[in-house]
């Protein structure tokens, strides 16, 4: 195994710890506004606790993780055609191409946005969008959700495999089938009971998007 797939491997787990938090967080909504504010602000308080730790455990980690990635797509491109993948690697590259993409306009989102606003994004900033752009939102908080559950689940395995000789199919597969349901049950829950979020911040919510996102779509009223 290469040095480059070791530090992605590495990467990655510590990237992981992070995302079982925020992945955490999507499941809780299926229990409504009040679970999802609940748990968003108790493991706010874990990953938030010191500036730097945020920016160790989700910047660099992330951005180390999407560099390796680059530079194995760069390597692969380069080399002499090889047999095609297994399909569970072909599924953990798809969903991990996906989440590059979108990736820097979700942390712009979420984070930057309201974070120059002063403020931080909660359940009724979710449903603000969910209510807004549904034909555009739905499915991709969707393909968001499960793209980040499945490349969690089998980059698991991935991980393990390239750092010590054992096989993890098995168990990765299961862990990403089932972080996949568990999301996918989460964003059912914003979606659905996006009506049920508190609306009083909407109007901020607007104003945020009309300045720092303006090519958004007008929203519904």
């Amino acid at each position: 195994m290469s040095r480059l797939a070791k530090i992605q491997a590495v990467s990655g787990l510590c990237f992981a710890v992070f995302l079982v938090l925020h992945l955490a967080t999507t499941v809780s909504a299926a229990g409504g506004p009040a679970s999802y504010d609940g748990t968003l602000a108790s493991l706010r308080a874990i990953y938030r606790a010191h500036p730097v730790v945020e920016f160790l455990l989700v910047g660099v980690s992330a951005a180390v993780h999407i560099a390796c990635a680059i530079l194995q797509i760069l390597r692969r491109r380069k080399s002499p055609p090889s047999p095609k993948p297994a399909l569970r690697l072909r599924i953990h590259r798809w969903s991990g191409y996906f989440l590059m993409i979108v990736i820097v306009g979700h942390v712009y989102a979420t984070r930057v946005m309201p974070a120059m606003a002063g403020g931080a994004a909660d359940f009724s900033y979710l449903a603000f969008s969910v209510l807004a752009w549904p034909h555009f939102i739905n499915p991709y908080y969707y393909a968001l959700g499960l793209a980040g559950a499945i490349h969690f689940g089998l980059g698991l395995g991935f991980a393990a495999e390239a750092l010590a000789p054992l096989s993890w199919r098995r168990t990765s597969i299961a862990v990403a089938t089932g972080a996949a349901v568990l999301v996918a049950v989460g964003v059912t829950g914003i979606i659905s009971q996006a009506a049920k979020a508190e609306r009083s911040r909407f109007g901020e919510f607007k104003a945020l998007y009309d300045r720092y996102m303006p090519f958004m779509p007008e929203g519904r009223k």
